[in-house]
């Protein structure tokens, strides 16, 4: 899931950062309002280094450039001015105008750039390494004694330990997920450790932060390693210990197109959560609006403030004020938000959380937590990097998990507090690079699925690689008929004996393969390519590329419909969603070969849950609208939300988006980064109370309670007698007739209701919806409109569900032509053994 990532975040900031300024319109900003010429330059170099680049792409890694760039934002978060530098600017001369160099995600460094940096360091500056998480070379290693550190090894985080700052007592609990990998680091004599890393009694356990001579390495890779804010934080934290009241004077000066920025966002949020207090007050929601209302006058305070640091061009104040002032908006936004009836809360349950808990007791602790924070539907990581997450027969399991069963304890836990619990498999991806030193393998090693059953399974590029240029996964062939059944035994091993309410499909495409990076090359794959089409990969022209992209889409989506006719089979009942990227169809098809527009139109699929991973509220608007658009409200659309990058303004916002946008709930990743804070956000806003139930879980029941609590409210607003609805007697009698006799066949429905009997109902869903929205009119013209939009919502909650269910039941009379003795189970890899053994012989 972290490799589905890079694309959507690529572009993407913090909210309130906003690094746009070359140095050479600073330089001009700054002599335009009479600052000191000391302010002109960056007073920090950031190394984008080619040798590192070169040296971490051939560990398998990661893609470098996407690892910078999260770096990158992490560094903007914390609203700096800094250059970006390449090797050619490691020289005495160049280096000489900065006061500290930023080396991030170390592991190689140009011969001559080492010498530069000790000639750098000889003259007073100071440079801040942060670790690569791969093998250094001799160079990374002298620019790591400069810092006072030894790198030994690298280690993932396996209990609930957290980073403590040695000044200030400060510590960082949930702030680095279960999983994070550290560099183990053996200090020098001279060296003083800033931070370090205890266990959950408080116990240190190594060094995460050391400082020699002003110089400073950070033991992990901040922006890959730990929630964003906080690694913001430490870095200007780290910097000013490098240089006392660095950050101060480094912090970016606010051009007044960016103050112009800044402001329409903090309005727009500040809009949005009026919107949702006003619909507290006229809805009569069960909310403490005295304590709103102190939140809110809090944020205009900070608010003021911020605009006049501005004024007086103080910039780090006014950023502290502008925090502050997201952080009261945010309190006051999500406790004005209402409960929703139906709803599907739902997280990522990643596989660093699941091995953190070590036993079923820990399994149980943790659902406590998800359970406190509001989650009602829970997509467990039940294969990951190759490995299950159970005890299997199929596939190899995790080697930290191999004294119990997580899946099974994971699925008891859930079912007893009222939780959904569904398998998430890693579909066609079984080898992430990025995980094998957390098992302690070679950072080449495969997978076990590769290694233990056959390479002729796997996916290849046109040089034989098995690993996707710039990426650190190993892939399934989608045409590989083995590879096929592998995935499909087991995916029936776990529906066939474990009670989980769904099965999700991850990584269900090709991996980012564009132009001139295509995979697909190995035996199997051209050669059934080119028999099918009679078309050779040898002379790839446009043509040849256009019908390879088509075969390939093809390739995912039969699979796609094989999983979903054998799941059927097996347990009609059970749900089946796919965790989808959300960009246009035409850039998916030419980069990922995943069409799952087809999926939802014949009902493969019932849930969509997309990785519409942004910062800006805005931009999740735009994609996952696009997405909720183009389904049609054939399947469930739950946004994913990449929590790890959200202050919690920007967390509260992205909720309320997602429902405005119609979705009856969203998906967050992950577990991992659910810390206190946005629990806190959650239990004190919009699931402050537990919903009645998900919206796939019974369709039809669902939209009967959110229509009866539509049925409810129309009725406590016509009388109420301070602010009954505007309307004359006529109309609101006939809105109670229609809403009467739709209850009435809601509550009626039978068990094996019809797609035209449903379908039926939505038509005159939709016809009342109109008819409340004229009703509600003069509502508007009495400034009771948010009341009128809340009312309004129940019914498009109530029409999304009845036009997912009618075209769920019309897609399953259609498929139902296909029986469960058509459909073709997987044989189990014994019996393909068997098989092969006997063609053999013939």
């Amino acid at each position: 899931m972290f490799s589905n990532l890079c694309l959507n975040l690529s572009s993407q900031y913090r909210y309130s950062k906003l690094r746009v300024l070359s140095s050479a319109f600073i330089l001009a900003l700054l002599c335009f309002v009479c600052v000191p010429c000391s302010f002109a330059a960056a007073p920090i170099a950031v190394l984008k280094s080619a040798k590192n680049s070169e040296a971490y792409q051939a560990q398998n890694i990661g893609s470098y450039d996407e690892d910078w760039q999260s770096f990158r934002r992490t560094l903007d978060a914390a609203n700096l001015r800094y250059d970006i530098i390449p090797d050619a600017d490691l020289s005495l001369s160049k280096l000489s105008q900065y006061k500290v160099i930023v080396l991030p995600l170390l592991v190689d460094l140009p011969a001559g750039g080492v010498d530069a940096i000790q000639q750098f360091i000889k003259q007073g500056g100071k440079i801040v390494a942060t670790d690569g998480g791969g093998a250094t070379s001799n160079h990374a290693n002298i620019v790591d004694a400069l810092c006072g550190v030894t790198i030994i090894n690298h280690n993932a985080i396996q209990d609930t330990e957290q980073l403590t700052w040695s000044r200030g007592a400060q510590s960082y609990a949930q702030d680095f997920a279960i999983g994070t990998l550290i560099a183990e680091v053996s200090p020098s004599s001279d060296a003083t450790p800033l931070a370090k890393w205890t266990d959950s009694n408080g116990k240190a356990i190594g060094v995460a932060v050391s400082k020699m001579d002003g110089n400073i390495f950070i033991g992990w890779a901040p922006g890959l390693q730990g929630e964003t804010s906080t690694n913001a934080s430490i870095l200007s934290m780290v910097l000013d210990e490098a240089v006392p009241g660095l950050t101060k004077s480094a912090t970016i000066q606010i051009s007044s197109s960016d103050f112009q920025k800044i402001q329409d966002d903090l309005t727009a949020l500040q809009k949005r959560a009026e919107d949702a207090i006003a619909t507290a007050k006229q809805a009569d929601l069960a909310v403490p609006l005295n304590v709103i209302q102190k939140h809110y006058e809090q944020a205009m305070i900070h608010t003021r403030a911020f605009k006049d640091f501005y004024s007086q061009r103080k910039f780090f104040e006014a950023d502290g004020e502008l925090n502050a002032a997201r952080n009261e908006l945010s309190l006051a936004y999500a406790q004005a938000m209402p409960v929703r009836l139906v709803e599907a809360r739902s997280i990522w349950l990643d596989r660093g959380t699941i091995v953190s808990c070590q036993n079923a007791v820990g399994m149980s602790a943790l659902f406590d937590k998800l359970k406190k924070a509001g989650i009602n539907v829970v997509y467990f990581e039940t294969n990951n990097a190759g490995f299950t997450m159970f005890p299997s027969k199929v596939s190899t399991q995790n080697p930290q998990t191999t004294n119990w069963n997580p899946l099974l304890a994971a699925i008891q836990e859930a079912h007893k507090r009222g939780m959904e619990l569904h398998a998430w498999f890693w579909t066609f991806n079984v080898g992430n690079t990025f995980h094998n030193p957390i098992i302690t393998q070679e950072p080449d090693y495969p997978g076990p699925v590769l290694s233990t059953h056959d390479f002729a399974w796997g996916l290849a590029s046109h040089t034989g690689a098995f690993v996707p240029p710039k990426q650190h996964e190993f892939w399934l062939d989608p045409s590989s008929p083995e590879a096929r059944s592998f995935i499909k035994s087991l995916i029936a091993e776990v529906v066939k004996n474990y009670d989980v309410d769904g099965i999700q499909l991850d990584y269900i495409r090709y991996p980012f393969n564009g132009k001139g990076g295509e995979m697909g090359f190995d035996f199997a794959g051209r050669l059934n390519f080119e028999r099918e089409t009679r078309l050779s990969l040898d002379r790839l022209d446009d043509k040849t590329r256009k019908a390879w992209i088509a075969w390939k889409s093809k390739q995912v989506s039969s699979l796609v419909q094989d999983v979903s006719g054998m799941v059927r089979a097996l347990k009609p009942n059970l749900r089946i969603s796919a965790a989808v990227y959300a960009m246009p169809r035409d850039q998916r098809m030419n980069l990922i070969q995943q069409d799952w527009e087809l999926w939802v139109a014949n009902g493969w699929v019932d849930t969509l849950n997309p990785m519409t991973y942004v910062v800006k509220g805005g931009e999740l608007q735009k994609m996952a609208g696009s997405v909720q658009k183009s389904t049609d409200n054939k399947a469930m659309v739950l946004p994913g939300l990449f929590i790890k990058d959200l202050d919690t303004a920007g967390f509260v916002e992205q909720l309320d988006i997602s429902r405005a946008l119609g979705s009856l709930g969203n998906t967050m990743f992950a577990a991992a980064q659910l810390d206190d804070k946005k629990t806190s956000v959650l239990q004190l806003g919009p699931y402050r109370k537990a919903p009645l139930m998900t919206p796939q879980a019974d369709p039809i029941r669902a939209a009967t309670l959110i229509f009866d609590g539509f049925q409810r409210s129309i009725s406590r607003y016509v009388q109420d007698p301070e602010r009954p609805i505007v309307s004359d007697r006529s109309a609101t009698n006939e809105i109670l007739t229609q809403t009467e006799s739709i209850q009435r066949q809601l509550h009626s429905f039978p068990a094996n209701a019809t797609p035209e009997q449903i379908g039926a109902v939505a038509t005159q869903i939709n016809a009342l919806d109109i008819s409340v929205k004229e009703w509600l009119a003069i509502e508007n013209f009495a400034r009771r409109s948010p009341r009128a939009n809340y009312i309004s919502t129940y019914i498009d909650q109530a029409n999304a569900i009845l036009t997912y269910a009618a075209h769920k039941s019309k897609m399953r009379a259609a498929n139902a032509k296909t029986t469960k003795s058509q459909v073709s189970l997987p044989q189990t890899l014994a019996d393909q053994k068997a098989s092969q053994a006997k063609q053999s012989l013939r």
